[in-house]
């Protein structure tokens, strides 16, 4: 039997585009540079969205659909791509005739994706990575991963899937996105950062650092060095790891033996410096979200926190103060 179809409705803000689809065809072309094949399994009417945002050589999908699917293709030439489901309500994923489970993630080449058949309701996130830049990566940071040899299927701990989901969902909710969340090159950035290193440390095999307490020290000293001659405008963490040709994991090995910091809390504790003396400078048309953007806090309440518990206040707070004051 025949249904009838809608036509797809598309928005854009900022560098984020989202389409819904009334059809499964439409749904399959609505992947930006990917030439990909998807057969629908179960009965009734195609419901579906996919939400896009583009990072500066990384691509982030949120693909959406209410009837279970098989999907075949290739993404766009030089991909890595990383798939791992945000929610289902049925049974796993299957690639090639194997399980994957709610907490596992597929990495493959963009160029030979693998078959994969998703269940009814899937909420799948969809990663696609230059490789020359996850090899520039590897190769600053001293990586022992190779995305030369990148198929396979991982495992990965449930804060590390809440952490991509929270990221995936405040940045893709359309309905709450303002026009120029993701046009501060900072929130950028650190959206781009904070995805590439969680997924490569979950690329990563454990590591064992036997690591001298002067070397230690000497790292310490590097990565503290470069950050303050960058208060201006504090390093991502990749920018720091690169720069001292480390990965995160070594770098925050040293951090704690050394300071009892964790490397990232200290950058971001390095930000909410510079987004105080950006609240205390602001004019009468700044907001507290205007900040936060611009130094690369992309979650909202979580930079509130963060805020309130070092300075005592909340960013509203010193920013009425300011005013009052000025």
């Amino acid at each position: 039997m025949l249904t009838a179809v809608t036509e797809p409705t598309a928005s854009q803000v900022a560098g984020l585009h989202h389409l819904q689809t009334g059809d499964i065809e439409e749904h399959a072309g609505g992947l930006n540079g990917w030439e990909v094949r998807y057969n629908q399994l179960t009965l009734g009417r195609f419901v579906g969205s996919i939400t896009e945002v583009q990072l500066d050589g990384v691509q982030l999908i949120r693909d959406r659909a209410n009837q279970a699917m098989i999907k075949n293709g290739a993404a766009w030439d030089g991909a890595i791509t990383f798939s791992l489901p945000l929610a289902y309500r049925e049974h796993s994923l299957y690639c090639a005739g194997n399980a994957i489970s709610m907490q596992g993630m597929l990495v493959a080449h963009g160029a030979s994706l693998p078959e994969l058949r998703v269940p009814a309701g899937v909420d799948l996130l969809c990663v696609a990575i230059e490789q020359q830049r996850l090899e520039q990566i590897r190769e600053h940071q001293q990586r022992s991963f190779s995305s030369q040899h990148a198929a396979h299927c991982y495992g990965y701990p449930a804060d590390i899937q809440h952490e991509l989901a929270m990221l995936t969902r405040c940045l893709m909710d359309v309905e709450q996105q303002g026009q120029t969340l993701l046009s501060h090159r900072a929130l950028r950035t650190g959206l781009r950062d904070t995805v590439l290193m969680l997924l490569l440390d979950l690329l990563e095999n454990d590591e064992a650092f036997v690591i001298s307490p002067n070397a230690r020290k000497r790292i310490v000293d590097r990565a503290c060095d470069y950050v303050l001659a960058c208060r201006d405008e504090p390093p991502s963490i990749i920018d720091l790891c690169n720069k001292i040709g480390a990965s995160r994991r070594k770098l925050q090995y040293c951090f704690h033996e050394t300071l009892g910091i964790n490397p990232v809390a200290y950058l971001r504790t390095l930000r909410l410096n510079e987004a105080h003396r950006a609240l205390l400078q602001a004019d009468s048309t700044t907001t507290v979200q205007d900040v936060a953007a611009c130094w690369g806090f992309w979650h909202l309440s979580r930079f509130a926190t963060d805020y309130r518990q070092l300075f005592g206040e909340r960013p509203s707070d010193t920013l009425r103060r300011h005013r009052q004051q000025s």
